[in-house]
C-alpha cells in the first residue's frame, strides 16, 4: 500500500512538473528579454539624462529670462500708475479751482462752432433745403 501512495505521488509530481515547464520556460524568455532591455536602456541612458540636462538648463534660463521680464513688466506699471495718479491728482487740483463747470462751456463752444458751420455753408449756398441750396 505504501507502494502504491508512493507512485501515485512520484506521478503527481512528475505531472505537476510537465505542467510547470511551459511556465518556466516563459519565465526563461522573460528574463532574456527583460536583460536585453536592460543593456538597451543602459547604452541609452547617457544620452537621455543628457538631454534631460539640457532641457532642465533651458527651462531654467527661460524661467529666469520670465521672471526677469515680469519684474520690468511690473516696474513699467508701477511707473506708468505713478504718472497716471499724477495726472489725476493735477486734475482733480484743476477742476476743483476752477469756478466755472469745464464740460458744459467745452459743449456750448462746439455747439456755436457747429452753428457757425451751417450758418458759413448756408451762406455759400451749401445749405440742403435753402434756396440758394443744392438739391439732394
Amino acid at each position: 500500500m505504501t507502494d502504491n501512495i508512493l507512485i501515485l505521488l512520484s506521478a503527481a509530481f512528475l505531472l505537476f512538473a510537465g505542467l510547470c515547464v511551459p511556465f518556466l520556460i516563459q519565465i526563461l524568455r522573460t528574463a532574456r528579454e527583460m536583460a536585453f532591455t536592460l543593456q538597451v536602456l543602459n547604452q541609452r541612458l547617457p544620452l537621455i539624462m543628457k538631454n534631460l540636462e539640457e532641457i532642465t538648463t533651458n527651462i531654467n534660463r527661460t524661467s529666469t529670462t520670465v521672471h526677469r521680464q515680469v519684474a520690468e513688466i511690473s516696474l513699467t506699471l508701477r511707473r506708468v500708475q505713478g504718472i497716471v495718479g499724477v495726472f489725476l491728482g493735477v486734475e482733480e487740483v484743476l477742476r476743483r479751482r476752477m469756478s466755472f463747470p469745464f464740460a458744459r462751456t467745452l459743449r456750448t463752444s462746439m455747439a456755436v462752432g457747429r452753428g457757425v458751420r451751417v450758418f458759413i455753408d448756408c451762406l455759400t449756398g451749401g445749405c440742403p433745403e435753402g434756396k440758394g441750396g443744392r438739391s439732394s
